[in-house]
């Protein structure tokens, strides 16, 4: 679910604006249908999020927007990274960089009562000589003040993963990532580590379970384990309130220790998701990991003798690459035994070190991703290592078809998940309609 969207929304509801979302995406809407939502909506204003993979889209929607007379803003990574070439779409009225909560509420009181856009934080706009204008990006310095997202503004009935065990909700802990990793865009928000109170966290898991009938949450900070007084201090209160819900989280080996997933298991933890990347020492130094498999693999046997779910991410084809470290991956996940992985492409995203050093190594042009934001048909950023999706198709059916990974998941059927397992099934072997 739109997790930014809804805590903008409900941000600005609390301060009295009236507010909606449409999820595009979940509900199945094309431009037109949404372009004719809006039309009977009639909003003043229309937020929209951005992700690079999905920038043409969300321009689709910021034109049709236009075309009825609303004022457009556009946030998220993509904007974060390139605002300045957003704002070359004349239907962009503004951007916002960092966080959105405040900006979007202070765009709407400058627009009310005709205030200088300058005093805003945290926007792009276009002066009265059509010059592009930035402020410094906002960060909310205490989380505790935000409202809980608009979850009631959602469909949740359209909201489901593979992975998850029932009926499942995201929920942000914190903000802010100190990490370095070569391939990860760095936004204005990652520069100062945040986190809610466990009291207020724990409040908004009861919510979710009370009001909507949740059964799993799915904790998106970056890394949740980043400050171990937080998670303590949630499993704890968790534990004292008699809390029964299940959770995942996102995290780093580097940033666990046994007695943590202990009590984190105890506190309803099921499952871990781990951004392991690569099984080669020479790759994962190249992007700038800082990790090593021998610490990695104690801890996802720490993981294992305390009962936790383990979840690796990968990535294949990184520069300077071979068949060699692809192969050193492939064994390494062996020996790690995860219970579930993701592979992705590496992918030169813009403002990233990894898209530096592809300029640097002539196979990506330097103005690449402008170009593709220009025109939605230009080709796909270049592979940095050849035959990199064979290689990825092989790994997912060297993991997903291996007896032992079988032989689990047929213990686990027993009637549950099966419509979804062979749909998954089905994409993996290539059988998916193209």
């Amino acid at each position: 679910m739109p997790l930014g969207l809804a805590s903008i929304a409900a941000y600005l509801r609390g301060k009295g604006v009236s507010v909606g979302i449409i999820d595009a995406e979940a509900e199945e809407l094309s431009i037109d249908q949404v372009k004719r939502k809006m039309a009977r909506i009639g909003p003043d204003i229309v937020g929209i999020t951005s992700m690079t993979p999905t920038v043409h889209d969300d321009l689709a929607v910021a034109r049709a927007s236009h075309e009825l007379g609303i004022k457009v803003v556009m946030g998220g990574p993509q904007i974060n990274a390139m605002p300045e070439e957003t704002m070359q779409f004349k239907f962009v009225d503004f951007a916002v960089r960092g966080e959105g909560e405040y900006p979007m509420l202070k765009i709407i009181q400058a627009i009310d009562n005709e205030l200088p856009f300058s005093d805003v934080p945290g926007i792009v706009y276009r002066d009265e000589d059509g010059r592009v204008i930035m402020t410094p990006p906002f960060i909310h310095d205490d989380l505790d003040e935000l409202p809980p997202p608009a979850r009631d503004l959602l469909p949740h009935e359209r909201y489901a993963a593979i992975i998850a065990r029932g009926r499942l909700t995201t929920l942000c802990p914190g903000r802010g990532c100190p990490f370095r990793c070569g391939f990860c865009f760095k936004q204005p928000s990652d520069r100062k580590i945040r986190f809610r109170s466990p009291e207020v966290v724990a409040d908004e898991m009861e919510e979710v379970i009370d009001r909507y009938g949740i059964q799993e949450i799915n904790f998106v900070s970056d890394t949740f384990t980043l400050k171990k007084s937080f998670v303590e201090g949630l499993c704890e209160e968790l534990l004292s309130r008699g809390t029964k819900v299940s959770w995942i989280a996102p995290t780093r080996v580097d940033s666990v220790t046994p007695a943590l997933l202990g009590l984190m298991k105890k506190a309803g933890c099921r499952s871990l998701r781990f951004g392991i990347e690569s099984g080669s020492e020479k790759i994962l130094r190249l992007m700038n990991k800082d990790t090593n498999k021998e610490y990695t693999l104690q801890v996802f046997r720490w993981a294992k003798e305390v009962g936790l779910e383990t979840f690796a991410y990968l990535i294949i084809g990184y520069l300077h690459e071979t068949e060699k470290e692809i192969k050193e991956t492939l064994a390494f996940v062996k020996e790690l035994k995860p219970d579930l992985l993701m592979y992705n492409a590496a992918t030169p995203l813009p403002k990233t070190r990894l898209f530096e050093q592809a300029v640097e190594a002539g196979i990506v042009e330097k103005d690449y991703w402008g170009k593709f934001l220009l025109d939605e048909n230009y080709p796909r950023i270049p592979y940095l290592m050849k035959d990199t999706q064979k290689w990825i198709d092989k790994a997912y059916r060297d993991f997903f078809f291996s007896p032992r990974f079988l032989f689990k998941k047929m213990i686990e059927f027993r009637g549950k998940n099966i419509r979804n397992y062979f749909k998954a099934a089905r994409g993996i072997v290539g059988l998916r309609k193209q």
